[in-house]
């Protein structure tokens, strides 16, 4: 199997309103659920763009060790894992094996498996209308320089502006493409300003740029809510729903569950499922199986991106928000870019910035409570969002100022993407977990993160309160105090495009713990240490010199 590339990587039934995997049995009225419930097992993870994999091997292997994690919180690209990973929880398959329930330990392979299997359902994608499309997003920058609309627009605006069209709407990557930005191209009385910006965003997209306030301005190439169903496809075929071939499934999982304990899914694919037929042959005939018989009658069947979050993991999906005087700015801003007068600046106030959280009613309740008296400027942006679709949040998390531009909500406030909180393990503890494994890289806080708050008014105070390490009272070393154990991650130091590396150094990285939950007992994991003097894993350690 080849590796899946570039964005490939980045892309990837009614439920109640209080958060599964609860430690006792709690009974819901009116969308509030007992004070005293509690999560197990709950991961914090950390957004990481076109690098996501590195979540799904990171979960494998927490899997593996430590169980099925009860709750999760997570921002942009973590949003997408963590609907995958409530998916992987409703699977019944990950439970059943055959003439009894499943033990606990065939339940961690089983579910681990499922997680390590993702590279894979991204391959079995590759000839598909959707996988097509976002293998040609990444080349398509060259298509636009090979077509020579930088020069036709020294020329002719208008023609530039009907070329660019062309290109966007071609079969190829149509599927995916945002209607706004067409209609920008289509409708522009001022196309040689529009297309000489959207050309700059694109060829900027792919590097997370902050330098051009026009970010949250400009249309974004993908059409996130688009994109969202395409991932419901996935999702509902990770949860076992039909027209999914269970059998297929169970084959899968009996076959190549347990032998793959230990290892990623690279080495897993070749492992043989029986029959002379490789895990990685069977699995990739079933997601494919899967897809067509959905295709067939895609409308008869239920989608898991129209279920709520929270019905059976306890998630919150954040977002940044622009609120009061904020949105009223970025409305007026964005008024003026689309009469083609050009912004340098958008002068936001960071007191109207917010941290939003979608999730449960009950979770969301018991997190704006602070019962843990956190006293950090994060915990002080909390915003409740509410209880969403997995449709909405994804529609707003992942579009990152860059790849969408910021996306009112409906209620006067504005999303500008899901950077805000990429540690989030304070809203857990508040949430009610019980253990927290924080899943990260090495490093300071993301220079995007921080290039975004920049505009929108952070100063050098806020900065030093909220994202310094070298403050040992700041939210984010605090967000590391807090952790029971830290995933600690190199995915910053590897490139997208190798997804085999980024899978490899996930799946074994190192841990920091002292919590006798992480270290104790025969399914601990080896790799692990009290202290690993990591920037961004360890409280306190220096930055590299």
């Amino acid at each position: 199997m080849t590796a899946p590339k570039t964005l490939a990587a980045f892309a990837l039934a009614a439920v109640t309103a209080c958060g599964g995997g609860s430690s006792k049995d709690v009974q819901c009225e009116s969308g509030q659920c007992d004070e005293e419930t509690s999560y197990e097992l709950c991961a914090a993870i950390r957004g990481n763009g076109q690098l996501i994999t590195a979540h799904f091997a990171s979960l494998a292997r927490i899997t593996e060790h430590y169980g099925l994690i009860d709750g999760s919180a997570g921002g942009s690209s973590a949003s997408i894992t963590q609907f995958f990973a409530e998916s992987v929880k409703m699977n019944p398959h990950v439970f059943d094996c055959g003439e009894a329930d499943c033990s606990e330990d065939q339940v961690r392979a089983r579910a681990a498996l499922l997680f390590k299997s993702f590279p894979g359902y991204l391959q079995a994608l590759t000839q598909t209308p959707e996988g097509i499309a976002i293998a040609e997003l990444a080349p398509f920058v060259a298509q636009i320089q090979k077509a020579g609309i930088d020069d036709l627009l020294e020329e002719d605006a208008e023609a530039a502006a009907q070329a660019l069209d062309t290109l966007l709407s071609s079969s190829d990557i149509q599927e995916l493409v945002n209607p706004e930005l067409l209609h920008l191209l289509q409708t522009s009385e001022h196309p040689e300003f529009h297309v000489a910006d959207i050309l700059a965003g694109l060829q900027k997209m792919a590097n997370f740029d902050t330098e051009d306030v026009h970010i949250f301005l400009r249309p974004g190439l993908i059409e996130f809510e688009t994109f969202g169903e395409k991932l419901g496809r996935a999702a509902s075929m990770y949860a076992g729903y039909p027209p999914l071939d269970g059998e297929m499934m169970n084959a899968f999982l009996d076959g190549c569950a347990v032998p793959s304990l230990g290892k990623s899914w690279f080495e897993t694919m070749s492992i043989d499922a029986g029959g002379g037929v490789s895990c990685g042959e069977l699995f990739g005939a079933m997601a494919i199986d899967y897809r067509e018989s959905l295709l067939e009658d895609e409308a008869s069947f239920v989608s898991r991106i129209d279920e709520s979050i929270g019905g059976h993991l306890a998630a919150l999906v954040s977002t940044s928000v622009l609120t009061g005087d904020a949105a009223k700015t970025f409305a007026d801003a964005r008024a003026a870019y689309l009469a083609g007068e050009p912004q340098t600046d958008i002068d936001i106030q960071w007191d109207d910035v917010r941290f939003g959280y979608w999730g449960s009613a009950a979770d969301l309740a018991r997190v704006a409570s602070n019962p843990q008296g956190y006293d950090d400027d994060k915990t002080r942006k909390f915003l409740p969002l509410g209880n969403a679709t997995w449709r909405e949040a994804l529609s707003y998390s992942p579009a990152e100022p860059g790849l969408a531009r910021a996306l009112e909500l409906g209620d006067g406030t504005v999303s500008a993407g899901g950077w805000s909180d990429l540690h989030p393990t304070l809203v857990l503890k508040n949430m009610g977990c019980k253990k927290v494994v924080y899943v990260t890289r090495v490093g300071d806080d993301s220079g995007f993160s921080l290039g975004v708050a920049r505009h929108f008014g952070l100063s050098d105070r806020d900065f030093e309160n909220l994202y310094d390490l070298d403050n040992p009272e700041s939210s984010y070393s605090l967000s590391i105090a807090e952790a029971d154990a830290v995933w600690c991650t190199n995915w910053n130091d590897i490139a997208a495009t190798d997804v085999l590396a980024v899978t490899l150094d996930s799946y074994n990285a190192a841990m920091e713990s002292s919590d006798p939950f992480f270290t104790d007992g025969e399914e601990a994991y080896g790799k692990s240490a009290a202290d690993l003097g990591k920037r961004g894993c360890s409280v306190g350690a220096p930055a590299a010199r």
